[in-house]
């Protein structure tokens, strides 16, 4: 009977590491172009007329999207990234505006659009 439960927790064991292994990779995986990490974004190399037009595009883009019944609705995350976009894009926004090119703000602007435009 012991060696019973004792497989048991095993299988238990394995069962519930291998549903977390799956969603991880679902939240780490490749979203039909979109970027995985911000650091992948190579806006912030592009000469700075594109970089603050881009960034402008991608802010009022996600802006858009937060007041949009279907994004509101969406059962995708599609919100939520346009959320993070928005914030991201605000931040660059204001850096570039300051005169300096913030390049973290700018590649987590690009990318969480990015993922935010993979949803829609």
């Amino acid at each position: 009977m012991r060696l019973h439960n004792v497989l048991r927790f095993v299988v238990a064991a394995a069962v519930v590491s291998s549903v977390g292994a799956v969603s991880a990779a679902d939240l780490g995986g490749y979203y039909g172009g979109s970027c995985v990490s911000y650091r992948q974004s190579t806006l912030p190399m592009q000469p700075l007329d594109v970089v603050k037009q881009t960034v402008w595009a991608n802010f009022e883009s996600a802006r858009d999207g937060m007041s949009n019944p279907s994004v509101q609705a969406s059962r995708s995350p599609a919100f939520i990234w346009a959320m993070e976009a928005r914030w991201a894009c605000s931040a660059a926004v204001g850096y570039l505006d300051g005169g300096h090119l913030d390049e973290e703000s700018v590649q987590k602007c690009d990318c969480f659009h990015a993922r935010y435009v993979s949803f829609r």
